[in-house]
């Protein structure tokens, strides 16, 4: 199923030990950090080989993976600060996942636990990048068979993951502290005053995505690495972000001629059979019985595979280990935003009316419903290989509802019914009972498609950046509805940013901060909840960023590390 991917398990030990100590405040920062000498460091002369100097910038790509640092109040799925916080997803069906139901409204409190995780994590590829990048630099000539070729290739992807890594930062939080060098001790000050966002797109982000671009080979050596449409790709979401349009229309067309091209089965996306596929620039790799640890423990950041499955799969589908837990829940107003001849619906959500159960509680025949097959024709089916219809109808029948949300007296909330799960996590059973652990998921996940890519062209060049984006529009929504649709938009700055809700739904990386950056988030988010507990605010001036990890401010201090406007 996966060839020739590469595992933060093949790191040597002792790359290993030398990142532990250079974090820039990232993984455990005590109060006394600072006044700890060093155990043990990272120098050029502990490299003894091209492998080791690779190992460097693989374990650079890490962090990608880590979804919980340390407990379970600190998780960090991008679908939280993206799909939950905006208008796509609801936390749960009930209150039980404490991370989660914190984003269903704002304003996000400095202190939480998966702000400061998702700070760490970035700031954890930010380190390594450096790292890596002075090692490279550092090293001697001799060890690579082609030195010029290699270090240039091994820098360009450690700038193209420390570019990304400043993107998110930015995107989230604003400006922040910039460091590009490579820390070799415990007395590094720590205490650097934010950037500017726009100093850090300036000093950072463009120079670092657009030198990886230049570099990077258009096809990777190994599935997940770097490439030169990756770094394109985000260079060009840098300038969409900045309203620079021009930029993004030649930046999305560098990525236009390099060979991507749609999946014609928009579900093909999120197969296991089709990872690393036509489709996909840029995802994160996982895999499945390398190792497992407790995936809310210090430990779980080792894991190969993805909690990702257990998070969010359907209530009580229990292959093995825990049953899921259903959370991050469609809102039925995201459900319905679908006409039914767009075939991304069916490949976006799990519903009752997309699953083919064979049997009742009482045995009687149900299913199929839409399906179209038997539950032993499971090749056929919409959702393949779902072989545990008892399980299914634990959780529905039951509890009498399918992921309906109800207020703190149990009463269903009309407006919030929903009776759906995100599919784009969905792995199928006989998946699920050859893993370590139900959170142990094998799934990759895109952090960037050609369709993106795509509809990033189409609004640039409808904002006057130039270019075709009426063609680039047409692809997105022939693919999804058909050529001829009559229910397919027309190509609008509405239409646009309607079709990017619908295709990237659930995916986690753009729609907050989407509505942020068109200037929509006060009114479509203002309007949802109303006149109950979950209730959604977005104020102006405060909740277009997320705050600064309050425990990074006081140890930095407030008159260097400024938090954010309204979160004091």
């Amino acid at each position: 199923m996966k060839n020739n991917n590469f595992n933060f398990k093949n790191i040597s030990i002792r790359v290993i030990l030398g990142l532990a100590l250079i974090t820039f405040m990232t993984i455990s920062c005590e109060d006394d950090f600072l006044e700890k000498e060093p155990i043990t460091s990272l120098t050029s002369d502990a490299i003894q080989s091209e492998d080791d100097i690779a190992s460097l910038v693989i374990a650079t790509y890490d962090p990608l993976r880590w979804q919980v640092i340390n407990n379970n109040l600190g998780h960090h799925f991008p679908v939280m600060f993206q799909g939950i916080r905006a208008d796509d997803v609801f936390s749960q069906w009930a209150n039980f996942w404490v991370a989660g139901r914190v984003f269903d409204q704002n304003p996000i409190p400095p202190n939480n636990p998966s702000v400061l995780g998702w700070w760490r994590k970035w700031y954890a590829i930010v380190s390594r990048a450096n790292t890596a990048i002075g090692v490279i630099e550092e090293s001697p000539d001799e060890i690579y068979e082609d030195p010029v070729a290699t270090k240039a290739q091994l820098i360009a992807e450690a700038r193209f993951l420390r570019g990304l890594a400043y993107f998110e930062l930015v995107k989230n939080f604003g400006g922040v502290p910039i460091i590009t060098e490579r820390i070799t001790d415990a007395n590094f000050d720590f205490k650097i005053p934010r950037s500017t966002a726009q100093e850090v797109y300036d000093q950072v982000i463009e120079p670092d995505l657009l030198a990886a671009a230049q570099v990077l080979p258009a096809s990777p050596e190994q599935p997940g690495r770097a490439t030169s449409g990756a770094a394109y790709a985000f260079l060009a979401k840098a300038h969409l972000y900045q309203g620079e349009y021009n930029q993004t229309v030649e930046y999305t067309e560098e990525v236009m001629a390099l060979g991507y091209s749609l999946e014609e089965n928009f579900a093909d996306n999120f197969s296991l059979n089709n990872e690393y596929g036509k489709e996909s620039i840029f995802e994160v790799g996982y895999e499945a019985n390398i190792i497992y640890n407790n995936w809310e423990s210090p430990g779980g950041i080792f894991n190969q595979g993805s909690g990702t499955h257990q998070l969010f799969g359907f209530l009580f589908n229990s292959g093995v280990g825990n049953s899921a837990f259903g959370n991050a829940v469609p809102r039925q107003e995201l459900i319905d935003f679908y006409d039914d001849s767009d075939q991304r619906k069916n490949a976006t959500f799990i519903t009752p009316e997309t699953v083919d159960l064979a049997t009742d509680l009482s045995g009687g025949v149900r299913g199929p419903i839409s399906c179209g097959c038997q539950i032993d024709q499971s090749d056929q089916c919409l959702l393949p290989d779902q072989s545990n219809s008892g399980d299914w109808l634990f959780g529905t029948d039951t509890y009498g509802f399918f992921w309906q949300v109800c207020d703190n007296t149990g009463n269903v909330l009309p407006s919030w019914i929903s009776k759906a799960t995100m599919r784009k996590y969905h792995i199928p059973v006989s998946v699920q009972e050859n893993t370590l652990n139900f959170a142990d998921s094998p799934l990759n996940e895109k952090i960037i498609r050609y369709a993106d890519v795509l509809l990033m062209h189409a609004e640039a060049s409808i904002m006057g950046g130039g270019g075709d984006g009426n063609s680039s529009f047409q692809q997105v929504i022939d693919r999804a509805y058909g050529p001829g649709n009559p229910a397919a938009p027309a190509y609008t700055l509405q239409g646009i940013k309607d079709e990017r809700r619908r295709e990237l739904a659930t995916e986690g990386w753009d729609r907050y901060t989407d509505l942020v950056r068109w200037g929509d988030a006060e009114s479509v988010l203002n309007n949802i909840g109303v006149g109950t507990q979950f209730q959604k605010v977005f104020v102006i001036g405060r909740d277009e960023l997320l705050p600064i990890p309050q425990s990074e401010i006081d140890q930095v201090g407030p008159e260097i590390l400024q938090q954010n406007p309204g979160y004091n």
